[in-house]
C-alpha cells in the first residue's frame, strides 16, 4: 500500500462505468491506501462529493479520478515516481471519443493554465494543500480553477508527458468542471 488516497466522485446510474474506473484503480501495480467512492445521489456537484471524500483522506496524496475514467496498471507507480518536491502531479492522457481534444496533453506551463484547462482533472495533490485551499468551490470550470489557486499559493506542478490513464470523452458532453 502507498500514501495516497484516490477519491471518484459519482452518480446513480453510472454503475457500469463506476465499477471500471473501480476496477482500473484495483489492477495498479501499487495499490493506493484506499479507494473512496462517494455517488450524489441528491445531485449537487461532483465538487460537493470530491470535498466531502477529501475530508476524510489520511494519506500524503489525494488523487482525483473521476467515474468515467480509467487508470493503466502503471499509473499510480508512474506518479509516485515523479512526486519528489511536487505538490501536483499529473500525466497525460489516451483520448477516447474525441481524438481532436489534447488540451490535458501538454506541458506545465503556468501563464497557459491561467487562460485554460491544462491540468487534467486527473491527478494527484498533496493531501494538506488540497484542505489548505478549501477544495473545490460550487463554480464552473471547478477544476480549473482549483489548479489555478494552487498555482497562485506557490504549488509545484508535475507533469508527466506518457499516457497513463483513459479519458473517455465525447465531444457532445457538457462536464461542469470544463471552464
Amino acid at each position: 500500500m502507498t500514501d495516497v488516497t484516490v477519491i471518484t466522485a459519482s452518480l446513480p446510474g453510472r454503475e457500469a462505468q463506476r465499477a471500471e474506473a473501480i476496477a482500473s484503480v484495483a489492477a495498479q501495480t501499487i495499490l493506493p491506501a484506499d479507494h473512496l467512492v462517494g455517488i450524489d445521489y441528491r445531485r449537487e456537484g461532483g465538487h460537493r462529493v470530491r470535498n466531502l471524500l477529501a475530508s476524510t483522506v489520511e494519506t500524503t496524496w489525494t488523487h482525483i479520478l473521476d467515474d468515467d475514467d480509467l487508470l493503466l496498471p502503471e499509473h499510480i507507480e508512474t506518479l509516485l515516481d515523479h512526486a519528489d518536491g511536487a505538490d501536483i502531479v499529473y500525466s497525460y492522457a489516451q483520448v477516447v471519443g474525441d481524438p481532436n481534444f489534447d488540451l490535458y496533453n501538454r506541458p506545465f506551463d503556468p501563464a497557459l493554465l491561467r487562460q485554460a484547462s491544462i491540468v487534467s482533472h486527473v491527478a494527484m495533490i498533496r493531501t494538506e494543500l488540497l484542505l489548505d485551499l478549501g477544495g473545490w468551490r460550487a463554480e464552473k470550470g471547478y477544476d480549473w480553477r482549483l489548479w489555478v489557486r494552487a498555482l497562485d499559493a506557490g504549488a509545484k506542478f508535475v507533469a508527466i508527458p506518457e499516457k497513463t490513464w483513459i479519458y473517455r470523452l465525447s465531444p457532445d458532453w457538457i462536464h461542469e468542471s470544463r471552464p
